[in-house]
């Protein structure tokens, strides 16, 4: 999901202001990437930056949209795990290639299903108390 941290240190600082819900899910992230806070921020900032990463969606037809494309390509990759599958019962050969892709599709479907997931369950948790 992040690119790869060199070995140089950084030696330039963002400071940030976040609510408490945007600090949960930074922490929350932090914690599932096992990384501080501030190093998954960095990251995470760097990522979308770079293109290498998308962000979650922002309104609930985005979410929607995420989470049915998501589920198509959980479908195309149950699609090729069955011809690997296949493949591999009659004694056929797959390539290591042909597997990276199909672990790299799994990988993304994952990572898409599961931003989608932090954000619907954040908009669930109850909030402050009213009046």
């Amino acid at each position: 999901m992040f690119p790869e941290a060199d070995d140089e240190p950084r030696t330039h600082r963002v400071n940030l202001r976040l609510g408490d819900d945007e600090l949960a899910a930074v922490q929350a992230g932090a914690t599932l990437a096992g990384l501080t806070p501030a190093s998954y921020a960095a990251r995470t900032v760097v990522a979308v930056a770079m293109g290498t990463l998308t962000p979650i969606p922002t309104n609930y037809e985005e979410e929607l949209r995420e989470l049915v494309d998501a589920r198509v390509a959980l479908t195309r990759i149950g699609t090729n795990l069955n011809q690997i599958t296949r493949t591999l019962n009659a004694d056929g050969d797959v390539t290591n290639e042909q597997l990276h892709a199909v672990l790299e599709r799994v990988t993304e479907a994952v990572r898409r299903v599961d931003e989608a997931t932090v954000v619907n369950m954040r908009r669930r948790r109850p909030g402050p108390p009213t009046g």
